[in-house]
């Protein structure tokens, strides 16, 4: 037995331990252990060639794909990555692989190096879910035994490529070698702890670093804990065609919140931390007509009283946030919990991704939830650093209103006839951006807006948020589906009125606001499909088929389409090779054969005319007895004599004599 082999073998087990512990499945990872033992029978492996090994990997990659496209992913812990359902393919892909390695008999003696590497591989696609409690621990450990491992892989592989003569060592180079190795672990684990417990304030302190003027990848997107000034308007530079939401209701959706904002400060708006848990309710309340799919949980946030309901289904693009109207008192979702900050938003990382939610509004406003003086308070928050002249202009901007209402109105007024809208703004150095643009009114965008309407508003008495999300007010006239692209990210604020509650307050010119305008018939038609083929997916995820053909029949049709396209170019190249495989075969024969052939097609063409034809596997001279027409019956028996002739003058003048008894046959038009 291979000693390499089974360290091999101890390898991918705890490759496949790892795997089972943190997805919570067991029947992969134990089939793989199983095929894995098997390996050691020398019967069982075979000698992959190049081409059979590129197959292989190529096959196994499609159909982990399909799987990952076709089937749900299940997992018990909350999930951290976007892509976390396509990293759990591709790590069983890659296991998978492995596997494939160990049953190539070219492999007898010691298996490649690449072996340990694709573990290594393996474990960081294992590991793209958030880790709770003793399966972090197992986790660690697991790790660390394979890093163990690995070592003593290629130190025994080695040893078996060059085998050297003993020699004594000194138990210092033992002692050395363990240190080593121990530091490393320690190192590992020091890091690893490192990175889990500072693992936001790490990730803001690398987006700072690589993109310093717009406050990091995670704040451009506007739906980070921190925004800055400018960083939203990055979204309409790159993909701002792109498709983020897909909305399906009767009624235009509006306003849709991703975050909201608390504190303002160095030109940064920075949301509160902490979450509260919605709770789950077996049942919806009376009034609501749910089309919702399958093994979904309700969740209600707050007063869910009402006869009549919006229903919003929404299929997001963005993984963990659940974009929602103000207010929204009710959600369904494929997830295990949904979580609300101090502002209501709303957010869950286990939801799994490619399903939608669904939003419940009640058409009729309920009367609003009274608000804490506490949490007011905290929306009065202003820089400590504001100017003087800030602080007068919103004593003239607000001069003669009592009311917040009437604050709110004055403001949006405010700002849509003194101030012009254009996307980007040229900030002078060493000067407060919201200073400079209240003051020196530039064009700018909506988060300078948003902020000066914010910062006025605060300065009047009027408690407010600044709020990122998207403006949908664009549909598909193909499906029906609202959507918003990257340019309807939009930026707003709410402020709080005693009378009316939570109110939306839009300060951006009409020209800043997100349009109405839809793209060309050919975009919207292909958009339409794309969003088709992800509702069949879900479908099928559940098995609901007549749900799948109801909602997708484009794409089926154009799948079968397809294939029967394909199967049609197939059939028509296929016959296209016949034919030039017998032209060039026709081309090889002699002169005098070809021309013989030549006047045998016409002549049957002529017959079949007739209604005179040959039968299958009846020879020339048996269908010129059945023939009539005495000349041409002697055509035929001419034809017959002469098609095995060699090439030479007689077989020459044979043949131009049948071209003329064809051309005489042909002029008369003689029945048979």
């Amino acid at each position: 037995m291979n000693a390499q082999r089974t360290i091999a073998f101890t390898m991918i087990s705890l490759e496949c331990a790892a795997f089972g512990i943190l997805s919570e499945t067991l029947f992969f990872p134990f089939s793989i252990i199983v095929l894995a033992a098997l390996s050691y029978v020398p019967l069982l492996r075979y000698p992959f060639s190049r081409r059979q090994v590129f197959w292989t990997t190529s096959v196994l990659a499609i159909l982990f794909m399909a799987k990952y496209m076709l089937y749900q992913h299940e997992f018990g812990l909350d999930q951290l990555a976007i892509r976390t359902p396509l990293a759990y393919a591709a790590a069983q892909f890659v296991i998978t692989v492995q596997l494939r390695q160990m049953f190539d008999s070219h492999f007898n003696r010691f298996l490649p190096n690449a072996f340990p590497l694709f573990g290594i591989v393996a474990f960081i696609l294992i590991g793209d879910i958030l880790v709770y409690g003793s399966k972090g621990r197992y986790y660690q450990i697991l790790v660390f035994g394979y890093i163990l491992l690995t070592g003593v892989f290629y130190q025994w592989g080695h040893a078996i490529r060059k085998p050297v003569s003993p020699e004594k060592k000194r138990w210092s180079v033992y002692v050395i070698r363990t240190g080593f190795f121990v530091v490393i672990c320690l190192m590992g684990w020091l890091t690893a702890t490192g990175l889990d417990r500072y693992e936001r304030e790490l990730d803001q302190l690398y987006y700072r670093l690589i993109e310093p003027r717009t406050g990091g990848l995670a704040s451009r997107a506007g739906f980070s804990t921190i925004s800055r000034l400018g960083s939203l308007s990055k979204q309409f530079d790159a993909g701002a065609e792109q498709i983020k939401l897909r909305v399906q209701s009767t009624d235009e959706p509006g306003y849709f919140r991703g975050r909201a904002f608390v504190q303002f400060f160095n030109s940064e708006w920075h949301s509160e931390i902490g979450n509260h848990n919605a709770a789950i309710i077996a049942v919806p309340p009376a009034g609501v007509q749910a089309r919702v799919p399958q093994d979904g949980t309700w969740f209600q946030m707050g007063q869910a009283k009402s006869s009549n309901w919006i229903e919003y289904q929404v299929w997001s693009e963005i993984s963990g946030h659940i974009f929602a109207p103000l207010n929204t008192p009710l959600v369904y979702a494929v997830a295990d919990s949904v979580q609300f900050d101090s502002q209501d938003i709303l957010t869950s990382r286990s939801m799994e991704s490619g399903f939608p939610y669904s939003l419940y509004y009640p058409r009729h406003q309920l009367p609003h939830r009274p608000e804490s003086q506490q949490a007011l308070k905290r929306l009065l928050q202003l820089p400590y650093n504001i100017s003087p002249e800030i602080r007068e202009l919103s004593r003239e901007v607000f001069a003669g209103c009592e009311t917040p209402a009437e604050k709110i109105e004055r403001v949006q007024a405010y700002f849509q006839n003194n101030y012009e809208y254009a996307l980007g703004i040229t900030i002078p150095r060493r000067v407060d951006p919201i200073t400079y643009f209240l003051l020196e009114k530039p064009k700018a965008h909506c988060e300078y807006f948003a902020s000066g309407s914010a910062l006025l508003l605060r300065l009047a008495g009027v408690p407010c948020r600044y709020v990122t999300g998207y403006v949908v007010r664009e549909r598909n006239h193909y499906d029906q589906y609202w959507v918003a692209r990257n340019r309807h990210a939009h930026a707003w604020v709410e402020a709080w009125d005693p009378e009316r509650g939570w109110v939306t307050v839009e300060s951006t010119p009409a020209a800043g606001q997100p349009e109405y305008y839809a793209p060309s018939g050919t975009r919207q038609y292909w958009e339409s499909f794309i969003g088709q083929f992800a509702r069949l997916k879900t479908a099928l995820q559940q098995g609901q088929w007549i749900l799948a053909l109801s909602e997708a029949q484009l794409p089926l049709m154009l799948l079968v389409l397809g294939v029967g396209l394909w199967f049609m170019f197939q059939w028509g190249y296929r016959c296209l090779l016949k034919v030039l495989r017998k032209r060039a075969a026709f081309k090889q024969n002699p002169i005098h054969i070809q021309e013989l052939h030549l006047l045998l097609a016409q002549m049957d063409r002529l017959q079949a005319k007739q209604k005179l034809v040959r039968k299958p596997g009846e020879t020339l001279m048996q269908f010129s007895r059945r023939i009539q027409n005495q000349g041409v019956s002697q055509w035929y028996q001419t034809y017959a004599s002469s098609r095995f002739m060699p090439e030479n003058e007689s077989a020459l003048a044979l043949v131009m004599q049948l071209k003329q008894q064809l051309q005489e046959l042909r002029g008369r038009k003689t029945p048979v």
